[in-house]
């Protein structure tokens, strides 16, 4: 990946400083190196009445065809996943998932009670949460349909503490991410036996790509890189000043128990592998349509992919710690942008071979600022 900013005014030690406190408190890159403890349960319920949708192609001969012609051929299994965002005004940024650029560009803030945050869309942790739960309901879908146990029904429900004493560096021992994520998710198969259910479980569990990235799993590296910004101009800071976070800070610090946010994710399978999430925190933004490519089984490329959102949702946290930390430590700064690309082998998720990782392989990317 690659974080783009804008910093003329910067002299090489204010970067390598500014860069070594986003390395630091970044919420998402703490909790991307596997710092969280994650539950997830499995309910059976009925569906009150709602009908499964058109499987649109998906079936497990056609998750079989797919998975021995990737067995036969692993270099056709690398998928690389792309997000690219830019810092707007004060902490608000928008992201372009590359594989999918005509769905969106997301836009991505925090709430206003943060220095600099307008509300005008969910926060990088919220949509985390989203990628996590999209992605559950896709693998639980794919892996009932290749054990030929009938799934009418997939719903996530999906909740993540974190302190904000650590993104702000108020107390050293905090964690910046995540400190548990507990969920559930809610199937309707009446015809199941409970062996069944417990067999489909174990086989997400072992399958999913989200949790088994976020188990810590994936080598990641954001590298430092100076370039000219080409003239753009610096935004709105809309309210964020170095004091203003350090009020903030200081308020936490006297009262913990304000710093705690639960994040939350909610989401619905809907046709295929199509499923939709809303997140509860910002219910005026979305719901967000996820899905898979065409060449999945079951997939109709409505949406992106639970893996492009987990990258979309890296890259605005960058973004966004990046331009806090500069106004926190006085570093001028006009402008961030973020590239990031991350490795993933499907023959992980298809269960084609037990050696490959399910999640991504690996992350990279270069933070190229103007000084």
């Amino acid at each position: 990946g690659t974080v783009t900013v804008d910093a003329p005014d910067a002299t090489d030690e204010q970067l390598a400083a500014l860069k070594g406190a986003v390395d630091a408190h970044c919420p998402m890159c703490d909790f991307l190196g596997g710092t969280c403890t994650m539950t997830l349960g499995l309910d059976c319920k009925p569906s009150e009445g709602l009908a499964a949708g058109n499987d649109e192609g998906l079936s497990a001969e056609a998750i079989g065809d797919l998975g021995a012609a990737l067995g036969a051929d692993p270099a056709a299994a690398m998928v690389i996943y792309k997000s690219s965002s830019k810092l707007e005004k004060g902490l608000c940024t928008s992201v372009t998932l590359p594989n999918t650029p005509h769905h969106g560009p997301y836009v991505i803030d925090e709430p206003s009670a943060m220095p600099g945050g307008q509300n005008k869309g969910p926060n990088p942790m919220d949509l985390c949460l989203g990628a996590l739960s999209t992605c559950q309901d896709i693998t639980y879908k794919a892996y009932a349909t290749a054990m030929s146990i009938p799934l009418a029904k997939v719903e996530t429900s999906i909740e993540g503490d974190l302190d904000l004493r650590g993104f702000l560096g108020v107390d050293p021992n905090t964690p910046m991410g995540f400190s548990k994520i507990t969920g559930t998710v809610t199937v309707d198969a009446p015809d199941a036996t409970d062996e069944q259910l417990a067999a489909l479980k174990g086989a997400v569990d072992a399958h999913c790509p989200m949790c088994d990235f976020l188990g810590g799993t994936c080598t990641m590296t954001l590298g430092l890189d100076c370039k000219p910004s080409e003239g753009l101009a610096a935004g709105n800071d809309e309210g964020l000043s170095a004091e203003a976070i350090g009020d903030l800070g200081a308020a936490l610090g006297a009262d913990p128990a304000a710093a705690m946010v639960i994040y939350k994710s909610s989401s619905k399978l809907e046709k295929g592998l199509c499923t939709s999430v809303t997140l509860p925190n910002t219910p005026h933004h979305g719901p967000y349509v996820i899905d898979e490519p065409s060449a999945m089984p079951g997939g109709q490329n409505k949406g992106p992919n639970p893996m492009d959102l987990c990258l979309g949702a890296l890259s605005t946290c960058q973004d966004i710690t990046y331009k806090a930390y500069a106004t926190a430590m006085s570093i001028p700064l006009a402008k961030v942008e973020t590239s990031i690309e991350g490795d993933l082998d499907l023959r992980g998720f298809l269960g084609v071979d037990p050696n490959t990782p399910m999640g991504f392989s690996k992350i990279t990317g270069t933070v190229t600022v103007d000084a």
